[in-house]
Order: structure tokens, then sequence, then C-alpha cells
């Protein structure tokens, strides 16, 4: 079951679109243990010039045909930023951005290392070198073994954003 997340209600702030909030239910297991299915969480809608960065969770449109669902908004952390190289593995395991590894305590639950990559499947944790197309994103659930994520589906344009998640 792929991870899906469903509008719930629109809780406005008003002022400048930075300053507006919604929230949502997460719908699928992608993001445990961070964010849990069912788990209800408020993002921050941004604006057109929102500048993305590393660890970022992000509300997005999968707007490719890679993404498992299209028309339902999509919830994944942002682990490489346009110009950056994103890898896996590194000899301990851990995936890299430009040649450094990444200290992801968010990830509990990690892909397998020994399963073959594959262009279709998002099971095994080996990938690229993928250089993240300028103004695009690439993203990853924290729950590497149930996440379709850009491992499978390719980075996501910043434009396709809609909202990140806030940590109250």
């Amino acid at each position: 079951m792929w991870p899906v997340v469903v509008v719930l209600a629109l809780a406005g702030c008003g002022g400048a679109p930075s300053d507006e909030t919604e929230q949502f239910t997460q719908g699928g297991v992608s993001m445990e243990p961070a964010v849990k299915a069912g788990q209800v969480i408020t993002v921050r809608k941004v604006a057109k010039g929102y500048t993305p960065k590393r660890g970022d969770v992000v509300l997005f449109r999968g707007d490719r045909a890679g993404w498992v669902n299209t028309t339902t908004p999509l919830l994944k952390r942002v682990v490489a930023v346009g110009g950056e190289t994103v890898a896996c593995c590194d000899v301990a395991g851990k995936v890299t951005v430009d040649g450094q590894p990444l200290d992801e305590p968010y990830v509990v639950e990690n892909a397998p290392l020994d399963v073959p990559p594959e262009p279709q499947s998002c099971e095994p944790r080996r990938f690229g070198p993928v250089k993240v197309p300028a103004d695009a994103l690439f993203l990853m659930g924290d729950n590497r073994t149930r996440s379709n994520d850009s491992r499978c589906a390719g980075p996501v344009p910043v434009t396709a954003v809609h909202g990140v998640m806030t940590t109250s």
C-alpha cells in the first residue's frame, strides 16, 4: 500500500500566503515513525519563492508517471536539492549528497542493501548517483522499506510543492 495524504480542512491564518496553514491526514506509512498513518499534520502553504532545504518534510503532487498517485498530495522528506548529486550507499550504507554521508536519525526501518537496484521499484536501498536538476528536489520517505519516492519515481519540480510540514 502506497502512502497518500487526504485533505481534512483549511485553517487559514490570513496575511501573506506563507502564513496560511492547512491540516492533512497522513494516509500511508511511508513517513513513519515521524508521521504515522492517520496522524493529522499541519503544513505551511508555500509562496512562489519557496526555497527548499534538506530535511524539510513537504506536501506535493507527483506529476510524473513514476509516482503511484498523481491526484492525491504526498508527504516526503527533502534529501537533496537542485544541483546536488545524491546516491546510496557509502561503505556504511548511508545516503550521500555530493559525496558526504547524511545523518538521518529519522530513518528507523531502512530498505535492504542486498536487493539489486531496479528503476521500477523502490525496494532496494541502492540507487544513483542522481544529479538533481535545478529547481527540483529528490524526495524520500522516512520508512524506506515502504516508500515510493524519488529512488524510483525521479526528482520532483519545486513548483509541485504545496506546503511544508510545521513542527508545532
